[in-house]
């Protein structure tokens, strides 16, 4: 098993060493006395969606299935406007990321399709944390979901990165 300092280096963006502890010590008190430190600061990071092996394979995911995938941008895609229903404008743009075993659509919304278009470039990586895979036809694509977020990582870092695989 990782030692803490290894766990805490995967969600030292997120929280602060001492916040990380107080979690660890908070969720001993939810789950009791049961598991030691290192499972539970494990399960945090998973929680947060940077347990690498929660990290499916592209070419393992199927439709319906809730997951965390990770890969290089091969097509950044165009920002789409549409009309919503008496809510004024939409925003959607479908990035392709490719992780060495396969490739997926990632169908970004809003904000999200937004900052697409500003921030990131081919070759950067995406993390879709506790996303929804689904196939309307058109071949699969996964969507950050009601629970899910959208991580980039520049090129740049990720090349520098060991958890980073794709």
């Amino acid at each position: 098993m990782p030692d803490l300092d290894e766990l805490y280096g995967k969600v030292s963006d997120i929280y602060e060493r001492e916040e990380f502890e107080e979690l660890i010590e908070e969720k001993k008190g939810e789950l009791g006395d049961f598991y030691n430190d290192g499972v539970v600061a494990k399960l945090i990071v998973a929680e947060e969606g940077r347990n690498d092996e929660m990290v499916s394979n592209i070419s393992d995911v199927e439709q319906d299935d809730g997951a965390t995938l990770e890969g290089r941008i091969v097509d950044l895609g165009e920002l789409r406007t549409f009309d919503t229903d008496g809510e004024g404008e939409g925003k959607v743009r479908n990035v392709t990321i490719d992780d060495g075993t396969g490739t997926i659509k990632v169908v970004l919304w809003g904000d999200d399709a937004e900052r697409a278009g500003r921030n990131y470039a081919l070759q950067d990586v995406l993390r879709v944390i506790n996303g929804y895979v689904q196939d309307k036809g058109y071949g699969l694509e996964i969507s950050k979901g009601k629970y899910g977020e959208i991580e980039h990582i520049s090129k740049e870092i990720a090349d520098e990165r060991e958890d980073i695989h794709c």
